[in-house]
């Protein structure tokens, strides 16, 4: 069996494996939700009108206190006043009336006054048909009644209307979490477990494979590392004691042979039969073989899926939890507070991006990554406890740091681990860890800002990241330092300076790179949030609708990745994605409802996913001069560097936008902007050609 037919056999059974366990888990998730929502919606009718009814009794309390004072019902002057403030917080009631025990409206809240005069005799006579008495329907509303007594008679009624459709759209929303809580537990099944199976069975049986094969050829001067102790690894141990015996027995007969070979008793026949020996097999130093591993792209994928899922939790309401702690008055106008977070970011980022090199370099990945996660992790703890913008401000940029440093670590990991012929599907593997973890992110996050408030869930953000590091020492491989620079090769900064003085390279990032980073945080990340807030959406609600940009980018990934390796589709894809990102805001720009808001969100994420997944993987075969002189380290570093530019200016862009020209006229101009520079990358690519990626070949 070939090496690719293996591979492809082993994550086949991945996936099956996979998907048979997310079933069989989300089957038992559904049965409970259905059972849970059932009873739900049992109580919350009942609980809905108890509330009411203490609310009435609430407000009946004041006017008895009125009529036991001696002051007359019908001269209560501030009385409409009273029940706007009664009325005000409780989403699901309408009005609030008093009516005299004749059936004259004396007062009213403002929307009840809104109405028509008719309005009311018809809840009068509503209320005189309905067989249960103290509720009745009326136009979508359902009117409850509440006698107000004083001194033993009654001196009139109290009327709270309550939102019929209410108990829908809460159960709605329900469901609706309930459904999204079900495809991210299988979403975060699924990486899980196949993280799992190919770290904990495929990678070791691999291994043992890969040790067998060296076997027959002779070949014992390697041994495999255990990290774990499972039935898959325990084999791999017991093949690696049977090297480390044969090396041990190799050396022992060495060491006679030279006493016997000093001694002058070594026979002619001996020495053929030794000589024919090392000529045969080759054997390794028994106190220090040499390793043998296969790191591959999808090592990092579980740590780097859970950092990503807690660094995401806030995406949805981090807007609105910004204007939260803005003073009004401060000297700088509200969108570019809101947005200067944002831009922060961004700055840390690049800062730290250079140090993810030299840590990687001198030790290893899992150094790397450890020490970015640590006040990654402490920052967003402290980011939710923040009181003050300033705290924000700074605890931002500490978290920023630390993501840099692991997002860069991870994925020159998966540059150097991943196979030239395959550099479109190792780069699926970062940006499919990545985009999973902003769906589970960005949905979970609204849904628990909503429910237990944007504290709780910083300190569920800083959790996440703490379950990571403990991945990262459980799971991560521990390669060392990937080395120095080669020999003759640049020096970082040189390097760095070298390549931004390539005007072809240059120009590529700003017209291919950036315009995407001024899509996704400019209109994505801070336009989108505050648009929606402002139509009336709530944070779960922003969640739900923003988790539709990374839900087709999760789908789309694996896909574009296979088709661009295997077609040499990268510039192609590339040139419509931006095409599409376009268009999706524009539509944004224009829809009012919430089908077509969505749609707009979908088409942009779609455009996204064609855009970056195969720009990466495009930067070697076109810049293969840059990348010998250079290396391709140096290269994906100010790629990065630069492309984050786009992320800082996104933001700052937007919110001068926003400020002078309204949420429309901003978004028509980044929606143009994002058309007008693909053109440019068009023409860009077709003065610079250069001969097509050589498509991968199919595995027969």
């Amino acid at each position: 069996m070939s090496p690719a037919n293996d591979g492809s056999l082993s994550r086949g059974r991945t996936w099956k494996v996979s998907l048979l366990s997310t079933l069989i888990i989300v089957a038992t998730l559904v049965a409970a939700s259905l059972q849970a929502s059932r009873l739900f919606e049992q109580s919350f009718r009942p609980d809905l009108r108890a509330k009411a009814e203490t609310l009435a009794q609430t407000v009946a309390l004041q006017f008895h206190r009125a009529a036991d004072l001696g002051i007359p019902v019908n001269r209560l002057g501030a009385a409409d006043a009273y029940l706007d403030d009664a009325a005000l917080g409780h989403e699901e009631l309408r009005y609030i009336g008093f009516a005299s025990p004749d059936g004259h409206l004396l007062y009213a809240s403002r929307d009840l006054k809104a109405r028509p005069a008719s309005f009311f005799d018809k809840v009068l006579k509503a209320h005189a048909l309905e067989e249960s008495r103290g509720l009745a329907r009326l136009d979508g509303d359902l009117d409850l009644v509440h006698p107000v007594e004083s001194r033993g008679r009654v001196i009139g009624e109290l009327h709270l209307g309550i939102d019929a459709t209410y108990v829908e759209q809460r159960l709605q929303e329900i469901h609706t979490d309930i459904l999204i809580t079900l495809f991210v537990t299988a979403l975060v099944t699924v990486e899980v477990l196949m993280a799992l199976m190919g770290l904990l069975v495929i990678r070791p049986l691999r291994l043992l494979q890969r040790l067998l094969e060296l076997g027959v050829a002779g070949d014992f001067t390697r041994q495999a590392r255990v990290r774990l102790h499972d039935e898959a690894t325990r084999a791999l141990a017991a093949a690696g004691r049977l090297v480390r015996g044969l090396n041990r027995r190799h050396a022992t007969l060495d060491e006679r042979a030279a006493r016997t070979l000093q001694a002058g008793r070594l026979s002619e026949p001996a020495a053929r039969a030794l000589a024919a020996l090392g000529e045969r097999f080759r054997f390794g130093d028994p106190k220090a073989p040499a390793p043998l591993e296969e790191p591959g792209t999808s090592d990092l994928r579980l740590p780097l899926f859970v950092f990503l899922f807690g660094s995401e939790l806030s995406r949805s309401f981090w807007p609105l939890f910004v204007k939260r702690l803005y003073q009004p008055g401060s000297s700088f106008p509200e969108s570019f507070m809101v947005a200067l977070p944002m831009s922060l970011w961004v700055t840390a980022m690049v800062v730290c991006t250079p140090l993810a090199g030299r840590l990687l370099n001198a030790r290893g990945s899992r150094v790397a990554l450890l020490v970015g996660m640590v006040p990654a992790g402490l920052g967003l703890l402290l980011t939710g406890l923040s009181s003050s913008l300033t705290e924000l401000f700074l605890w931002r940029v500490v978290t920023a740091g630390g993501y840099g440093v692991v997002t860069t670590a991870a994925l020159l990991h998966v540059a150097r681990t991943s196979k030239q012929s395959h550099g479109a599907r190792g780069m699926g593997v970062f940006v499919g860890a990545s985009t999973a973890a902003s769906v589970c992110g960005t949905a979970i996050g609204g849904i628990l800002a909503d429910r237990i408030g944007y504290a709780a869930t910083f300190g569920v953000a800083a959790a996440l990241v703490g379950l990571s590091m403990v991945l990262v020492l459980l799971l991560a491989p521990d390669l060392g330092p990937s080395g120095a620079r080669e020999e003759g090769a640049a020096r970082p900064m040189a390097a760095y300076l070298g390549i931004l003085k390539r005007g072809r390279v240059l120009l590529f990032i700003l017209l291919a790179a950036m315009p995407a980073r001024l899509v996704l945080t400019g209109f994505l990340f801070y336009l989108t949030p505050l648009r929606l807030h402002a139509m009336g959406f709530t944070e779960a609600a922003i969640g739900r609708l923003m988790m539709g940009y990374f839900i087709v980018t999760v789908f789309a990934t694996p896909v574009v990745s296979l088709l661009a390796d295997r077609h040499g589709w990268h510039r192609g894809m590339m040139l419509a994605g931006g095409g599409l990102s376009g268009l999706g805001v524009l539509l944004f720009a224009s829809a009012a409802g919430m089908w077509p808001l969505l749609a707009a969100v979908l088409l942009v994420g779609l455009g996204q996913a064609l855009a970056a997944t195969p720009l990466l993987a495009s930067i070697p075969p076109l810049f293969a001069e840059e990348c010998a002189g250079f290396g391709l380290d140096s290269l994906l570093s100010v790629f990065r560097m630069i492309e984050r530019v786009g992320s800082l200016v996104g933001p700052l862009l937007a919110a001068a936008l926003l400020g002078a020209s309204g949420f429309v006229r901003s978004t028509h101009v980044i929606g143009v902007g994002m058309l007008a520079l693909t053109a440019g990358l068009a023409a860009y690519l077709f003065l610079h050609s250069h001969p097509p990626l050589t498509p991968s070949r199919k595995a027969p």
